[in-house]
C-alpha cells in the first residue's frame, strides 16, 4: 500500500492505492488558520535589555491577514522603529505568511519592584483580514 500527502491550500489529500491501478481519495481537513507566538511568556527586568519573540501563520491565507499586537498593562510598552508603542501591527500575505515577524519588548522603569504581570495580544485586524482568519487570536 502507497500513499501521498498532498496539501491543497489547507485541506490535505491522502491518497492510497491498495491494488494496482486502484487509488482511494480521502479529504482530511488541514489545521485551523491560527496565529503562531514562537514563546509562550517573556520575562522583562527594569532596566535590562529588550526582549524579543516571533509571529507567524500556520496555514497560507488566501489573503492579507492583520495582526494587531498591543500592551495590556503599564509595566512595559512595545518598541517599534525605535520608539515605544502601545500597539503595532503585523501584516502577513500570502507570500510571507510563514516568514517569522520580530516583536520588541522592553519593561518601563517605573520605580515599582514589586513582580508585575501583564498579557500581549494578538489579534486579527478584521476588516484587513482574509476571512479564514478572521477572530484568530493569541495571548502571551
Amino acid at each position: 500500500m502507497t500513499q501521498a500527502m498532498i496539501n491543497n491550500g489547507g485541506v490535505v489529500i491522502v491518497l492510497t492505492n491498495t491494488w494496482p491501478g486502484v487509488v482511494f481519495g480521502q479529504w482530511v481537513p488541514a489545521a485551523a488558520p491560527a496565529i503562531v507566538l514562537s514563546k509562550s511568556s517573556v520575562a522583562l527586568t527594569e532596566g535590562q535589555p529588550d526582549q524579543t519573540y516571533t509571529v507567524r501563520l500556520n496555514v497560507r491565507p488566501t489573503g492579507s491577514v492583520k495582526v494587531r499586537v498591543a500592551r495590556g498593562g503599564s509595566s512595559f510598552v512595545l518598541r517599534s522603529g525605535g520608539s515605544n508603542v502601545n500597539s503595532q501591527d503585523l501584516t502577513f500575505t500570502t507570500g510571507n505568511w510563514a516568514t517569522p515577524q520580530t516583536v520588541t519588548v522592553r519593561a518601563l522603569n517605573d520605580n515599582n519592584v514589586a513582580g508585575e504581570s501583564s498579557n500581549i495580544t494578538h489579534t486579527t485586524v478584521d476588516a484587513d483580514t482574509a476571512n479564514e482568519y478572521d477572530s484568530a487570536s493569541r495571548s502571551l
